[in-house]
């Protein structure tokens, strides 16, 4: 795996999302996989609108080289950074997102519950991601959204959004919009 991380890479890795499985056990399993890189770990459970406002916890996302947001409950990490200190640091990191918690960082997210379009934190307006669904639900979230450009990520693929979306990993991504399929390989906001 090219990650670009050696021992001068500072890494945080924020638990937000898995307020309700257990942040520790989840920071764990981050760093067992970064273990091998040797980078500087560092880890903020943030699982709280008062942690999102802690000035230690927005130091250390902000001093970070990559912040990894772990999976959970989407609708909570939403929740706890939108409108904090917190949040507006995620804004300007270079993230790595783990399965649901990309979902959030759009203008619009995919409410996890039954597939519709709410209001995401905006950092990028240009497409909505999601983890899949049923094909029921599917179906459903493609119809609400216009048009709009959905990107789909699958346990084994990963994108990367820098002003360009580029595909890391894209054994199981479903790229679409309208219903069609679409390639994310050449899709950037310059479009």
């Amino acid at each position: 795996m090219a990650t670009g991380l050696n021992s001068d890479s500072r890494v945080c890795v924020v638990a937000t999302a898995a307020a309700f499985r257990g942040a520790r056990a989840a920071i764990d399993e981050v760093n067992d996989v970064l273990a091998p890189f040797e980078a500087a770990l560092s880890a903020v459970a943030a699982i709280d609108r008062a942690s999102a406002d802690d000035p230690t916890v927005v130091a250390a996302v902000a001093s970070a080289d990559l912040v990894v947001l772990v999976d959970g409950a989407a609708l909570h990490a939403r929740s706890v950074w939108r409108h904090s200190a917190l949040g507006v640091a995620l804004a300007h990191a270079p993230l790595l997102c783990i399965g649901s918690t990309g979902s959030v960082l759009g203008a619009t997210m995919i409410d996890p519950r039954g597939g519709a379009p709410t209001t995401g934190l905006g950092f990028f307006d240009d497409a909505v991601v999601c983890v899949p669904a049923s094909l029921e639900q599917s179906v459903r979230t493609r119809g609400l959204l216009a048009g709009q450009l959905l990107i789909e990520l699958g346990r084994r693929s990963a994108v990367v959004f820098d002003g360009h979306w580029r595909v890391v990993s894209g054994e199981d991504l479903e790229v679409s919009r309208g219903g069609d399929g679409v390639s994310l390989a050449e899709f950037s906001l310059e479009e």
